[in-house]
């Protein structure tokens, strides 16, 4: 058998960090580009219309990605827009960390947040030490949002478990009841 290199978990959870590092890079080439930068705010509402839509047609599995896609980059663009680090809607970064663990894998925010601690870096003037209170924030957060997402998606597998494990139940019930006619 043919195996893809994306296939395994270890290569899905590879696959989105590459490809939420790369809709960081883009963005972060969005917001140094000063005509485009202007344009943040409405390619923020674009992307959330393209979300809304794009939830019809994509399969559920698929939509996490799509979605955690367009949130980072909604999230970047706004803060950007608003004042980056000093930006009443900073904390919206750490919501996005959350997020991440929950729709794709833990491990997601460990690697989505060294990049957004590099992305507020390169795209601020870091001018007093509270800045950098803001980014450390990021290093204390990740933990917090891996632990929920390894919490929830053991609770996920549970579920999945039980539901399988019901069917199971069924089945020998109507194997019993078959016997038991005979």
């Amino acid at each position: 058998m043919d195996k893809k290199p994306f296939d395994s978990a270890q290569g899905k959870t590879t696959l989105h960090a590459i490809i939420l590092l790369f809709a960081t890079l883009v963005t972060f080439l969005w917001v140094i580009n000063e005509k485009l930068f202007y344009y943040s705010l409405q390619l923020s509402a674009i992307l959330l219309i393209i979300l809304i839509i794009t939830h019809r047609i994509v399969k559920p599995v698929t939509f996490h990605l799509v979605e955690s896609t367009v949130s980072t980059i909604a999230i970047l663009l706004i803060v950007s827009a608003t004042g980056n680090i000093t930006s009443p809607l900073f904390f919206l970064n750490y919501f996005l960390l959350f997020e991440l663990s929950l729709l794709l894998e833990p491990v997601i925010p460990l690697v989505l947040s060294a990049t957004l601690i590099v992305f507020y870096i390169l795209t601020t003037n870091l001018t007093n030490w509270m800045q950098l209170v803001e980014l450390a924030a990021f290093p204390i957060m990740t933990p917090l949002a891996y632990f929920f997402g390894k919490i929830y998606q053991k609770e996920e597998n549970q579920k999945k478990e039980i539901k399988n494990l019901s069917k199971k139940v069924e089945e020998l019930k109507e194997e019993l009841v078959e016997e038991e006619l005979k």
